[in-house]
């Protein structure tokens, strides 16, 4: 970034605190303004159904198109507008870290954060490996932070361990997936038209996460052996959406398909309604998988660089300690639908939902736009 317009904003962000705070303004922020997504979307959809007088302020990238309802007013990130917005909205809804900010005392600051169940070390846990400059703005995000929302034991606990953060913690679910206890037969339809498939396909959704070098090498599922062991197993006809990482998504355009088995989902602008028209998902390391299971659906686990990965990141569990069978080549991933055992599975899954504590019942958006009500005076 230009020195000189990183001094001027910050010079900006001081004069801005001369600025009085408006009670009723609340700017919400998703992935640094990749769009109009996760947790805060699904908040501020809440926010708007309670009919009170409210400032909404979202921020894009200005690169993606947020599609944010009409009396959102929308500012671009790092702009001198959005410095200004954030400098006199009482309340600031994030689900990343922030960069430079000042938060004045009358100010409130949600952090929803944009995973869930971590299987992945994060934050402290691997500081030694992250950027210095990113560790430095996480610790001064935490120190403004005035809550945090969750939907587990594990990630309550990664919070307090690993997130410099010792403050008010709202076990509560988490907002994003009060979608997958909220949906009719018609919005299925209407998702399932956006994307151009019929109504009698049947749908996996295979959701990978990224990896450090951002290659696609690691991606190797056989998606027409993969569709036909699935039709051999349940029946019907089967596609797989395939929904690459925001990180790398753009390079899905480049690769070749065969529409027969594949519909490229990488640019659908919310991975939960992905969820909801999908019968089985495959991810590698991703916690998308727990978000799914809340619908009480198969998933497996499909990685062929454990070793390798493990090695990088470090995990909090093992892949195998899971309800999700994991599979490392296409062989086994065959093996393992053909020959999915539901009631085993479905067994399990429910006792790791239970002893892990999962909150999520559908009403974590009320949960926590009570918190903010109550913190909007």
């Amino acid at each position: 970034m230009n020195i000189f317009l990183r001094i001027s904003r910050r010079i900006f962000w001081i004069i801005c605190r001369a600025f009085p705070v408006k009670t009723n303004k609340i700017v919400f922020q998703s992935y640094y303004g990749r769009g109009y997504s996760d947790n805060p979307k699904y908040i501020a959809e809440e926010l708007r159904k309670c009919g009170k007088d409210i400032n909404f302020v979202w921020v894009t990238n200005g690169r993606e198109d947020p599609v944010v309802p009409e009396d959102f007013k929308v500012v671009r990130f790092r702009g001198f507008r959005y410095i200004y917005e954030m400098s006199t909205a009482k309340i600031w809804v994030d689900n990343s870290r922030k960069e430079y900010c000042m938060k004045k005392k009358n100010q409130h600051y949600m952090q929803t954060w944009h995973g869930g169940f971590t299987l992945k070390k994060v934050e402290r846990a691997v500081e030694s490996e992250l950027d210095a400059n990113y560790v430095k703005q996480a610790k001064r995000d935490a120190s403004q932070t005035d809550v945090m929302l969750s939907n587990c034991n594990a990630l309550t606990k990664v919070y307090r361990e690993d997130f410099w953060y010792s403050g008010e913690i709202l076990q509560q679910g988490l907002p994003r997936n009060d979608r997958l206890f909220n949906f009719s037969d018609k919005e299925v339809g209407q998702i399932r038209n956006n994307l151009g498939i019929d109504n009698d396909v049947r749908l996996l959704l295979y959701a990978p996460t990224f990896r450090k070098k951002l290659g696609l090498e690691a991606y190797s599922i056989d998606y027409e052996r993969c569709c036909k062991a699935l039709e051999k197993r349940f029946g019907g006809s089967w596609k797989i959406m395939l929904r690459l990482h925001p990180n790398i998504f753009a390079k899905a355009d480049n690769i070749n398909f065969d529409s027969r088995y594949v519909v490229n989902a990488s640019h659908y602008p919310d991975i939960q309604d992905l969820y909801i028209i999908s019968e089985f998902l495959i991810t590698d390391y991703s916690s998308v998988i727990f978000d799914f299971a809340l619908l009480k659906r198969r998933a497996l686990f499909y990685a062929d660089d454990i070793s390798n990965y493990m090695d990088d990141r470090g995990f909090y569990f093992s892949l195998f300690d899971f309800p999700f069978k994991v599979c490392q080549n296409n062989e086994e991933l065959e093996e393992r639908i053909l020959n999915f055992d539901d009631e085993k599975y479905f067994e399990e899954l429910n006792v790791f939902l239970r002893e892990q504590n999962f909150s999520d019942k559908g009403v974590a958006s009320k949960a926590a736009t009570e918190w903010i009500f109550t913190h909007m005076d």
